[in-house]
């Protein structure tokens, strides 16, 4: 065997024993250029041959790459690209073993190269990767490209935020990653971005992050899209600010502070504090018109010395490019010693009084006397005053009973000579009677003591009230042999309204079942039911729904002639 020969042997050798790893391991090329010298397979089976395995080449643009071919003592090489034959020359180099030299590589040398000899033989192909640096990414709103040198986006509160970020070109396909970053102060609060996988879409490289419900703690948020690549050194980044655009809430506090008795003479500031984006002034009202006092701009009403006719209801209003906003309303209670409209006509003030009759369940609308900014209460069984809503006008919607009786409008018409009027509305209240059961629905054990109470309004008064079972009829203030006691009708705290009780003592599996209340008035007949279940009882267990099935007519034809009967007794 000549020289030659054994050269040529000990490049086989060689060549061999770099490129037998099989797998997808990567190796470092002492080639100048190369990045990496990877080794793959395009069949992922289990039987697998050196002959299956695909040399693969990682470059940079412009690098030098040595592509080797595995033909031994072959003579006519050639090297096809992509299936189409090389032309020597210019950037292409062949050497007299085969390898092939691209100088100054570029992305058109991408893709599979083989080679073969004049009898046709051929070895497997060689991959070459070219890399391409990706461009910097950009962020897109509803299909919008976003301006990078505008990083503050506007979004409204409780709206849902979608974000897609692309890049173009790249190769092979860079990666892309997002964060969420929250302001100072809102890392716990402020919830994260639902991701959707990377899409490949045309050219480039895109993918999606979604904020479900944008929340005020995602204020100043910086929303960020990561690129990361093969070719870069560091992540290249597309980011926002999120402005979310959100409805003021108020805070209202007070020196002395709140639960403090406030009395006439001290000093006094009630503070108003608004939160919004953008920012809202905050704007004092009393009892619908401007406050006393002169407001400073950063919301405080200053009271040097407080005095009675500063007591009102006070409230927090700013105009907001969202609308119209109010805090909850305030009442400022100045508490003197000189008994509050206790004035005789005598010692200045004046008197008015009214009377109005409205049908239950009618608005009726109360109006403090013209050009008078009072304030509403209603006058309590002691005397006392109860406020009940601030300004000149009360509504009462769909009135009940309950809210019939005397209202009184409290105006201070001039503090330096302490003269007041009291304007005083005796509202009633007629219709038909109703019964309201304190519960519809009772369990007790054998032994107990039970009590059903109901309360009933009527007004015209009620005439007869009376309880009954499937088998008693009892009126108030009977008594009968079995525990049962039917107590008197008694007077309740509100104006046409009375408390009617039935107790059972001991109860008994007998007791179980159906208790009616009915009252009648001229204005008609009402009635509640209340069910008593007696666990141990070896009966039936009686449940609301076997009430509703029993037929209402049939009630009330029995009931109103036993009521009738009974009005002959």
């Amino acid at each position: 065997m000549d020289v030659t020969s054994l050269l040529w042997c000990f490049v086989y050798i060689a060549s061999f024993t770099l490129t037998s790893s099989t797998g997808r391991s990567t190796l470092r090329h002492r080639q100048r250029g190369v990045i990496s010298l990877r080794h793959s397979r395009d069949d992922v089976s289990n039987n697998i041959t050196q002959d299956d395995v695909i040399k693969e080449y990682v470059v940079k643009q412009h690098e030098e790459v040595t592509l080797v071919c595995d033909l031994a003592n072959s003579t006519g090489i050639r090297w096809l690209h992509n299936e189409i034959e090389m032309e020597k020359g210019h950037r292409y180099t062949l050497d007299h073993a085969g390898k092939l030299t691209i100088s100054s590589v570029r992305l058109e040398d991408d893709g599979t190269w083989l080679c073969d000899d004049h009898l046709g033989n051929t070895v497997r192909p060689i991959r070459l990767v070219v890399l391409d640096p990706p461009k910097s990414p950009y962020l897109l709103i509803d299909g919008r490209r976003l301006d990078p040198g505008n990083l503050f986006i506007p979004v409204k509160e409780n709206t849902e935020l979608t974000v897609e970020c692309v890049s173009e070109g790249g190769r092979p396909n860079p990666t892309l990653q997002w964060e969420l970053i929250p302001y100072t102060g809102h890392e716990d609060t402020a919830p994260g971005l639902r991701l959707t996988n990377s899409s490949y879409v045309g050219p480039g490289t895109r993918s999606e992050a979604t904020i479900v419900r944008v929340l005020r703690a995602h204020h100043n948020a910086t929303v960020v899209c990561l690129l990361s690549h093969a070719t870069l050194q560091g992540p290249l980044n597309a980011s926002l600010l999120l402005d979310v655009q959100y409805t003021p809430s108020f805070e209202i506090s007070r020196v002395p502070g709140f639960g403090f008795p406030i009395r006439e003479g001290i000093p006094v500031s009630l503070k108003c504090d608004v939160d919004s984006n953008p920012p809202a002034n905050p704007v004092w009202q009393k009892d619908g018109d401007s406050p006393p006092v002169q407001q400073s701009k950063d919301g405080f009403l200053n009271f040097t010395t407080i005095q009675r006719e500063h007591s009102g209801w006070y409230k927090c209003t700013t105009k907001h490019i969202l609308g119209y906003f109010s805090s909850i309303v305030y009442f400022l209670n100045v508490i003197y010693d000189a008994p509050e409209l206790e004035l005789t006509p005598e010692e200045g003030s004046v008197s008015e009084e009214q009377v109005v009759e409205v049908s239950l369940g009618e608005t009726i609308q109360l109006q403090c006397p013209a050009g008078a900014a009072g304030c509403w209460s209603k006058v309590g069984r002691e005397g006392g005053l109860d406020p009940v809503g601030p300004g000149p006008k009360l509504s009462l919607e769909r009135i009940l009973y309950q809210e019939a009786g005397e209202y009184r409008c409290v105006v201070a018409r001039s503090a330096r000579l302490e003269k007041w009027r009291a304007h005083n509305v005796h509202v009633t209240v007629t219709g038909q009677p109703v019964v309201y059961p304190s519960k519809t629905n009772l369990t007790a054990s054998l032994g107990q003591e039970v009590v059903l109470s109901v309360e009933f309004c009527a007004n015209p008064p009620a005439t007869k009230v009376l309880w009954f079972t499937e088998t008693l009829l009892l009126k108030p203030g009977v008594n009968t042999t079995d525990g049962i006691c039917v107590h008197n009708v008694t007077k309740n705290t509100s104006l046409h309204c009375h408390h009617a009780d039935l107790s059972i003592s001991p109860i008994r599996s007998s007791h179980q079942g159906e208790f009616t209340f009915y009252v009648r008035s001229p204005r008609g007949i009402a009635e509640a039911t209340i069910i008593v279940n007696v666990p141990q009882a070896s009966g039936f267990v009686v449940t609301s729904g076997d009430v509703q099935h029993r037929t209402y007519i049939f009630y009330l034809l029995i009931i109103s002639f036993i009521l009738n009967v009974l009005e002959h007794f």
